[in-house]
């Protein structure tokens, strides 16, 4: 399990790495043209239109303990809500200037991403069952169980089920009809898919 978690970090950070950032002074006609997309998604409550300093929060969030993590929000005011982590890295962004932070708490990776000198959330990675989604999907869930939380509208390949919202993606590997990874994933303007 730690080596699917591992790759799927591994994955997230070339993908970065292979990537262009975009002109930041160019994203206010983009950031003003935010789309939910289609989504049969049954529980819209993961959907949050709050509004964080330049970024609109619209997609899936993840909650731990009752804090809330949507992605492409600040990261600073929601690492001091989660409290004390169990490890820390840092590395050099291949898609931005600055840093990439990885947070590790029991049960989950919280990643984050630099952006004019803030930091960002990027993704967060299931590492164990201890951990669900707010519908409910934890590891270890059926394919039924997350058709029936999250709907078919999704796209699949080799077995990763993946479900878009806003500016967010959720992401759950299947093996064996089984959830053997679950990620949550920021989609960033400026990086082109």
């Amino acid at each position: 399990m730690k080596k699917i978690i591992l790759l799927i970090t591994i994955m997230l950070l070339l993908v970065g790495c292979s990537k262009e950032a975009k002109d930041p002074a160019n994203d206010a006609d983009q950031e003003n043209d935010t789309t939910q997309g289609s989504n049969d998604a049954q529980n819209n409550d993961t959907a949050d239109d709050t509004a964080t300093q330049d970024h609109q929060v619209v997609g899936f969030s993840f909650e731990y303990n009752g804090v809330k993590v949507p992605m492409n929000v600040e990261a600073a005011p929601v690492v001091e809500a989660l409290g004390e982590q169990t490890d820390y890295f840092e590395a050099a962004s291949c898609a931005f200037q600055g840093l990439d932070k990885f947070y590790y708490y029991s049960g989950f990776e919280l990643d984050t991403y630099p952006l004019d000198g803030v930091d960002y959330i990027s993704s967060v990675v299931f590492s164990d069952d201890s951990v669900s989604t707010v519908e409910g999907i934890y590891i270890g869930s059926t394919l039924e169980e997350i058709i029936k939380a999250y709907g078919e509208n999704y796209t699949e390949e080799s077995g990763l089920y993946t479900y878009t919202l806003g500016e967010t993606k959720l992401t759950i590997l299947v093996e064996n009809n089984v959830a053997a990874a679950i990620t949550y994933l920021a989609i960033i303007e400026g990086l082109q898919p």
